[in-house]
């Protein structure tokens, strides 16, 4: 059984938020172009209708109003625990996460329901908004990034 151990490697806040907006968008496409082709319909008759100026500025603030909800949980000191340095070592069935403070947790691959990956990390689902973020240069060669992606691959992640 072979074992491979990473770098130690971080989630920055700022990266992290750039992964929740872009899921956001991803998650809320069809209601951001509802909303927008509302907007558009109604903006003539602003003035006079409620309903239209309702449905306008409901519109026009949904967007910076999630944004700054995203901001906000990412940027609080209760999630600090998202941040801290880590080291991933991986067998065929399992992950161990490892922090600075030595606390580690070990998960079964099995329970992972779906990896998503970018061109610079992956994103494991716990569950639909629950992921653990590897960087792939967290990876100390090319083949522990590739027998990662086939221990992923095994276990059946889609």
């Amino acid at each position: 059984m072979q074992q491979i151990t990473t770098h130690p490697y971080r989630l920055e806040k700022k990266r992290y938020f750039h992964l929740l907006i872009k899921l956001f968008f991803k998650r809320k496409w069809y209601l951001i172009t509802l909303l927008t082709g509302i907007v558009i319909y109604n903006i003539s008759t602003f003035s006079e209708n409620n309903f239209a100026r309702f449905f306008i500025i409901f519109g026009i603030a949904y967007i910076p109003i999630h944004l700054y909800r995203i901001h906000r949980w990412v940027y609080s000191k209760n999630n600090a625990n998202y941040f801290i340095e880590s080291v991933l070592t991986a067998d065929n069935s399992f992950l161990y996460f490892k922090d600075i403070a030595d606390n580690e947790t070990k998960i079964s691959i099995a329970t992972f329901v779906k990896m998503t990956q970018t061109e610079d990390e992956y994103l494991l689902y716990l569950s639909q908004n629950n992921f653990s973020y590897i960087p792939k240069a967290a990876f100390k060669t090319e083949e522990d990034c590739q027998y990662f992606e086939e221990i992923i691959n095994q276990n059946s992640i889609s």
